[in-house]
């Protein structure tokens, strides 16, 4: 089998989040259905290379009630840009930053049915 290119595995990666945890950051408001996911994948890959080529992501700000496992978070995608020599560190700070949140929203309130899933801004 062959090797896949970076865009494709960017755009399994988007069509995964769609699919596991309902996040579609490129789909267009109220989308719903699965017809644009491939388009929404290849535009979001797109974007995510160009946007790794300029050594920033942005990010946006940290709530409080997430800050901490933010951190995490953020320290085990830095650790990933290391491949290999971060690895014993990668899988350790992303349980750090589930169980952070896992703690942390718990406290939360849901928000209505209404809002979930919506895009915000």
């Amino acid at each position: 089998m062959p090797r896949l290119s970076v865009e494709d595995r960017i755009r399994e990666a988007y069509i995964e989040m769609a699919r596991q945890a309902n996040h579609r950051r490129h789909a267009p408001e109220g989308a719903r259905r699965d017809d644009d996911l491939q388009d929404e994948a290849a535009a979001y890959a797109q974007e995510f290379i160009a946007e790794e080529q300029t050594t920033k992501f942005g990010i946006g700000v940290s709530d409080y009630t997430t800050n901490r496992a933010l951190v995490y978070a953020i320290e085990a995608a830095r650790c990933m840009c290391a491949g290999a020599f971060g690895a014993d560190r990668v899988v350790k700070l992303l349980e750090m930053a589930l169980k952070e949140a896992k703690t942390e929203l718990a406290k939360v309130p849901l928000l209505p049915e209404e809002f979930r899933g919506a895009r915000l801004g």
